[in-house]
């Protein structure tokens, strides 16, 4: 964004971290993978200084510049939205009044041209009279992103048509949150899932286990499940998000009360992030997680034979995060947890030992001639 940003200095062109980029660098939080700016300029203006635009019609971007940074986390898709404005002072109000700061990296000066820094401080942030998805979309994020709460008063009206575009940026900030369950939550109460992106709302009022889960149904798991992340990964809150998703269309067997739910899960999470837009890779990843959620609580009892091309995944580690959130969201605690970790840690050592299988056994003689990891020292020994 740098890069960018000195591009239109160079054009003559001021601009500004503006909206939640200029709250996170305010509060010196971790930047999200999108990214807004001001630029004091038309747009014909702008698209004469910068190569690769798109238009995409939203109501908070008159232009959008994809791959900034490289954001591994998004899928290599980290976007950059820029609005066009004759300056900060003239730029339109949003709906809420924290968005109307300004940060000028360059300088390293905030700009306040509304007058907002007390709203800054306050714990409570208004709802001003705006469009309803500009509204709905700024406070969902800014209660999953920044310390505050809604007015008691303030009514949110569920929009009447939300782009793609718009669903999954909306999603990915959230994720990328500290708090991302209040602003799943408004989407919840406000209707948004349901309209929307049912397969989250069919998780509201699927009862489960009052023994394994008091915390309530699968919708209250879910959410409760952030509480426990240590970063805000998009990866994996997707699949936190996702990973119970096959349990309203699973069935009980021989005593198991959502039989295939994490295969059904997989299918779900596919079309989900599929017709939101998502990158191939990051959907694969997700897939993935969703799919063997439920491995790591198996893992002493497994057979080698069962986990040959799963445990060696790159994306293990992650799996073990995703049990660990999903553990903690329920009454069971950590143990589990830890030890899957033991036998992940002692399978990646014996994996490393010439002498030893993969599960700590012991390699007879014969097995070991012509083992591309003993070579000639093995045939010194023997």
């Amino acid at each position: 964004m740098d890069r960018l940003l000195a591009t239109l200095e160079a054009a003559g062109i001021g601009a500004y971290e503006a909206s939640f980029t200029a709250l996170d660098s305010y509060r010196g939080l971790r930047p999200a993978p999108l990214r807004f700016i001001l630029a004091e300029c038309g747009l014909v203006d702008l698209a004469r200084s910068l190569d690769a635009l798109r238009y995409p019609g939203l109501p908070f971007a008159d232009a959008a510049v994809d791959g900034v940074d490289g954001d591994e986390e998004s899928g290599g898709r980290s976007v950059l939205y820029i609005r066009c404005a004759d300056s900060i002072q003239g730029a339109a109000r949003a709906a809420l009044a924290p968005l109307d700061l300004f940060y000028d990296p360059k300088k390293d000066v905030f700009h306040d041209p509304q007058g907002i820094y007390p709203s800054l401080r306050a714990s409570i942030a208004e709802l001003r009279p705006a469009s309803s998805e500009d509204q709905l979309f700024q406070a969902s994020i800014l209660l999953s992103r920044q310390p505050y709460a809604l007015g008691s008063g303030d009514s949110i009206a569920l929009p009447k048509a939300v782009t793609i575009e718009s669903q999954r940026s909306l999603l990915s900030l959230i994720l990328t949150g500290g708090k991302p369950e209040l602003g799943l939550e408004l989407l919840r109460t406000t209707g948004f899932l349901e309209a929307y992106w049912p397969e989250l709302a069919s998780l509201h009022g699927i009862d489960q286990s009052k023994e394994y889960h008091p915390e309530g149904d699968a919708w209250s798991h879910t959410i409760e499940t952030f509480r426990h992340r240590k970063l805000p990964s998009l990866r994996l809150s997707l699949a936190l998000l996702l990973h119970d998703t096959g349990k309203p269309g699973s069935e009980s067997s021989d005593g198991r009360k959502f039989d295939r739910h994490a295969e059904i899960g997989r299918k779900v999470a596919e079309r989900f992030m599929g017709r939101l837009g998502f990158p191939g890779s990051l959907i694969d990843d997700v897939s993935f997680l969703v799919r063997y959620h439920m491995l790591p609580a198996a893992l002493p009892r497994l057979p080698m034979s069962r986990l040959e091309g799963i445990i060696d995944d790159h994306r293990f580690p992650i799996l073990l995060e995703l049990y660990k959130c999903d553990e903690l969201s329920t009454f069971r605690g950590p143990d589990g947890y830890y030890e899957a970790c033991a036998f992940y840690r002692s399978y990646l050592k014996n994996r490393k030992n010439p002498w030893r299988s993969a599960d700590g056994k012991k390699l007879a003689r014969r097995y070991l001639e012509g083992d591309p990891r003993i070579g000639s020292a093995a045939a010194s020994k023997r």
